[in-house]
């Protein structure tokens, strides 16, 4: 298990690479490091704490992800994005909505194969085919003598032996104990729920081993702790005579644990690299979640005119380019130009295209929704949202990717002005930022750095607490 306070810190802002992998892999000096998102320039450096936090919780974001976007059963030479999903030896494959090839690496064997074992084994009924035992095979007792103690009389008193034995028991060898202590330390990081008798094993494995304030994610301990329990892993080794399948797994998924690292120079192996290749997929989908744990409504609305006028309620999702799980369901309930999957209101005529010699080009914005005071004769303040997975200062300066998505963000607001010429529209773009302090609001970029591009066409750019978007699409698992 790699030491989280020697873990190498990249950051886009001290990065010349432009790709936008976020995770975990060796860089040209063979140094094993982590980059980081985009919005992280002040991420405290040589924090142990905040470095670990950090790790399990994108750990658990690209697990997430993972679940919510590898659907086998919907493959087909008609589906597109993130619905395409490839599972390969090193990991998964999939376009995004922009065509682009995403590599998700979300395997770590030496956190997987743990869990694996975890998830298969019924600690509770092993069987320990072999071990001390307190009964006295009188027949071997001459092998035994060198261990006995004497007293009077000629006497000697043997206290166990070492036999075999087939009987299911609720009891556990050391093995199961570190085995559960180093479950328990992982569960604890991830936020996971732990069994009672998992709890049981790895505290009395803690009592017998280590003294009190020792842990495998505590900064000061993290170096003692993984020399003991590889101590004690050698001793069991030793020790142990009969050594069945059951035993092989527990042992080889600790083994993994204690002496893995990432195999960074071999990418054909599991676990070679941590991350995803493009982290703006994830981006979007944490920001679809977000928008719909502030916006989403199932209230129903009546209206007389135009689809957006005389509403009873106020930020109300109309439409949005994601298929999200969202309170245990995915979202879309549509499809945009026949197959992109969508969701949007029953009663919203989605006017996204363009049309051309009576052909239709669709568009898809991230998403749309209404702010409407209560008043029945106001006109709905309609807001695009753009998901960008873009650093501040690319908004300061021309480029092409700032060009064609203003450009885009046009197109949208003149397809929804079209049926509806008095409403109001305005755009904004997102982007991740990290913020010191979780409960920090979210700050619009200064306006007086954005492009003219920008500014002419009221575009603004707000920074999203990273942090706090990221809690609500965990929560939402």
């Amino acid at each position: 298990m790699f030491n989280f306070k020697s873990l190498k810190l990249t950051k886009r802002c001290d990065s010349e690479s432009t790709n936008s992998f976020v995770g975990i892999r060796r860089n040209e000096n063979g140094e094993v490091e982590f980059r980081l998102p985009h919005g992280f320039d002040d991420f405290p450096e040589n924090d142990f704490e905040a470095t670990k936090d950090l790790f399990f919780k994108m750990y658990r974001t690209f697990k997430k992800f993972e679940r919510d976007n590898w659907r086998p059963n919907i493959l087909d030479t008609c589906s597109a994005g993130k619905d395409q999903v490839q599972k390969e030896k090193d990991g998964y494959r999939f376009k995004n909505k922009e065509d682009t090839e995403v590599v998700l690496y979300s395997k770590i064997a030496l956190i997987e194969n743990l869990l694996d074992v975890y998830r298969d084994l019924a600690l509770d009924q092993m069987e320990r085919r072999i071990g001390a035992d307190e009964k006295v095979d009188y027949s071997k007792i001459d092998r035994y003598l060198d261990r006995a103690i004497y007293l009077p009389k000629d006497v000697i008193y043997i206290d166990e032996m070492d036999l075999p034995r087939q009987t299911l028991r609720y009891e556990s060898t050391t093995l199961i104990d570190l085995f559960c202590f180093i479950v328990t330390e992982l569960q604890n990081e991830l936020e996971q729920d732990i069994e009672s008798r998992v709890q049981e094993l790895a505290h009395r494995f803690s009592e017998q081993h280590l003294s009190h304030e020792e842990s495998l994610f505590n900064e000061e301990t993290f170096e003692t702790t993984i020399c003991t329990l590889k101590n004690v892993l050698d001793d069991i080794d030793k020790r142990t005579a009969y050594k069945d399948e059951d035993y092989w797994r527990l042992y080889d998924a600790i083994e993994t644990f204690l002496y893995g690292e990432l195999d960074m120079n071999n990418p054909h192996e599991d676990g070679t690299f941590w991350g995803i290749s493009n982290f703006s997929s994830v981006w979007e989908d944490m920001c679809a979640t977000w928008a719909f744990a502030n916006y989403y409504s199932n209230n129903e609305f009546w209206y007389v005119e135009t689809t957006f006028t005389n509403f009873h309620s106020e930020n109300v999702i109309f439409y949005a380019d994601t298929n999200i799980v969202f309170n245990g369901k995915r979202v879309a309930n549509a499809k945009s130009a026949g197959y992109f999957p969508i969701y949007k209101k029953d009663y919203f005529d989605d006017p996204f295209f363009i049309q051309f010699r009576g052909k239709k080009r669709w568009m898809r914005p991230d998403l749309m929704t209404t702010y409407t005071p209560r008043k029945e004769s106001y006109i709905p303040q309609i807001r695009l949202f753009d998901w960008k997975y873009m650093d501040e200062n690319c908004f300061s300066r021309q480029n092409s990717k700032i060009h064609t998505d203003v450009t885009k963000q046009l197109c949208y607001e003149f397809a929804l002005q079209i049926g509806n010429p008095n409403i109001k529209i305005y755009s904004r773009f997102f982007i991740p930022w990290f913020y010191d302090d979780y409960e920090q609001s979210n700050e619009l970029v200064n306006y007086d750095r954005l492009h003219i591009r920008l500014k002419d066409n009221k575009l603004s750019v707000l920074k999203l607490n990273f942090s706090k978007i990221q809690q609500i699409y965990l929560t939402n698992d």
